[in-house]
C-alpha cells in the first residue's frame, strides 16, 4: 500500500439509540448501526422494509405490534446489514450517556480497524450531553469527525432501525417469546451482534 493510500481514512457513519431510562437503571439497552459507503443501499432497503411491513416511519413504541413484527422479520432478508448492527445491555446503572458512548465505541472498534473517522448521530442527545458523550469516546481513543444529536423530527430510517433493535432487545429481555426467537435468528444470521 502506498503512503498516499494510508492517509485515506475510512468514513464511518454511526447511528445510535438507547432505551430504558424509564426503568431507572433496571435495564438499559443501546443499539448501534455502523455503516461505510453502503449507506444509500441500506437506506433504500430500510425504507422498503418500513413500507412493506406497514410500519412506515413510526418509531417502535408508536407502532402497531403486527407492523413491528413484519418489519423485524423483513430485516432477515438483508445481506447488506450483516455485521453492521450491534447492541449492548446494562442493568443496575444510571450513567446513561456514558454507557451509550461506551457501547458506541465498542461497536466502532469492532467494525473499524485503525484508519477511520466516525460521524456519529445519537437519537435524542441534547447539546449539553454531547460533550459527555464525546469525552467517553476520546477516553477510548475513538477517532471522531463529528457527534450530533438527532431531534425527534429529524429521525431517518437508520435511527428508526436502531430504535427498533432497542425495542426488540428490550422486549426479548422482558420475556416476550416472539422477540427472543427473532433476536436469536438475527444473531444467527450475523445481522445483529451483542457487544
Amino acid at each position: 500500500m502506498s503512503i498516499e493510500n494510508k492517509s485515506i481514512k475510512k468514513k464511518l457513519y454511526v447511528y445510535v439509540d438507547e432505551s430504558g431510562q424509564d426503568t431507572k437503571g433496571l435495564i438499559f439497552v443501546v443499539s448501534v448501526l455502523v455503516l461505510e459507503d453502503e449507506k444509500p443501499s441500506v437506506s433504500g432497503f430500510l425504507e422498503e422494509a418500513e413500507k412493506e411491513s406497514g410500519k412506515k416511519n413510526a418509531k417502535w413504541n408508536g407502532c402497531n405490534y403486527e407492523f413491528r413484527k413484519k418489519y423485524i422479520e423483513y430485516l432477515l432478508k438483508s445481506e447488506a446489514l450483516k455485521k453492521k448492527i450491534f447492541f449492548d445491555t446494562f442493568s443496575d446503572v444510571i450513567k446513561y450517556i456514558e454507557l451509550t458512548s461506551f457501547a458506541s465505541a465498542k461497536a466502532i472498534l469492532k467494525k473499524s480497524g485503525d484508519n477511520y473517522k466516525a460521524t456519529i448521530f445519537v437519537d435524542g442527545l441534547k447539546k449539553k450531553e454531547i460533550e459527555v458523550f464525546k469525552r467517553g469516546l476520546r477516553d477510548l481513543h475513538i477517532k471522531v469527525r463529528k457527534v450530533r444529536g438527532v431531534k425527534k423530527d429529524e429521525n431517518n430510517s437508520f435511527i428508526r432501525l436502531v430504535d427498533a433493535i432497542c425495542g426488540l432487545v428490550r422486549d426479548a429481555g422482558e420475556g416476550e417469546a416472539w422477540a427472543k426467537t427473532i433476536l436469536e435468528k438475527l444473531q444467527d444470521r450475523s445481522i445483529v451482534s451483542k457487544l
